[in-house]
């Protein structure tokens, strides 16, 4: 009785290897495509801040910095479009966040980041950009506004005040894709000669796009539209990443 039971569970066993499909045999290579683009728009990163004993007396004074600074801006013929406020934030004063057990804060901060668009053709002679943002600096600055340095380079974690995009990246994209594409092919074909086999087609493709930092939390940068920053106007990086199974034989 005891033998039956093994030789049964042997052949059941044998049926269920002969009903699983083999796995194919693929090859799988990773690689990148970058193209670059000319920016078509220009971020400008500023803020306004105000302090007080009392978060509430903060809030309402930065308050009415926000719209002295959004009647400026307007008064100077930018378009609401152009202009971007991210909300209010509070802090202790001097100090990035309070956690339980501290000192108690002695006044709060309110600060509101915002951004000012610039396209057209401010983006065609750096002279003009600069002077541009100049000016916008010096007539914001008289209202309590100041630049922001933000985080916009995930290859060196540099910051900048004026960071550059492109407004639509669709078609970078696919050329950044077609790239990445053909940098695989001749990986995957001298890993086959080294195996002595032959690449026989495509199983699996799969892709991400290298995009701006992700920081560990949420800030005012994760409110942008746009997925690729550069601190240089020539020079806005898209890069895609593949990763491709070739199938041999």
């Amino acid at each position: 009785m005891r033998i039956a039971t093994v030789v049964a569970v042997i052949a059941l066993a044998g049926t269920a290897v002969a009903q699983t499909p083999l796995p194919s045999l693929t090859i799988s290579v990773s690689a990148w495509g970058k193209v670059t683009a000319r920016a078509d728009l220009a971020i400008v990163f500023l803020s306004t801040r105000a302090s007080a004993a009392l978060a509430a007396d903060a809030l309402d004074q930065n308050a009415k910095k926000v719209r002295e600074v959004r009647a400026k801006l307007v008064s100077m013929g930018y378009r609401e479009d152009q202009i971007h406020f991210s909300g209010n934030r509070f802090a202790p004063t001097g100090r990035g966040g309070y956690y339980a057990g501290q000192e108690q804060p002695t006044g709060f901060d309110v600060y509101n980041i915002f951004y000012v668009y610039l396209e057209g053709t401010e983006l065609k002679d750096i002279n003009v950009l600069d002077a541009k943002v100049g000016a916008l600096l010096d007539e914001l600055g008289k209202i309590g506004a100041g630049p922001v340095n933000m985080p916009v380079l995930s290859s060196t974690w540099g910051a900048t005040v004026v960071a550059f995009t492109v407004k639509d990246a669709a078609t970078y994209e696919k050329e950044a894709y077609q790239a990445a594409m053909d940098n695989a092919q001749p990986i995957a074909e001298d890993i086959a000669r080294r195996m002595k086999v032959k690449i026989s087609g495509i199983e699996s493709v799969s892709l991400t796009s290298t995009v701006r930092p992700v920081l560990s939390a949420a800030t005012p940068l994760s409110e942008i539209p746009y997925d690729y920053l550069s601190s240089s106007p020539e020079d806005v990086p898209v890069r895609v990443s593949v990763n491709v199974r070739y199938s041999y034989k």
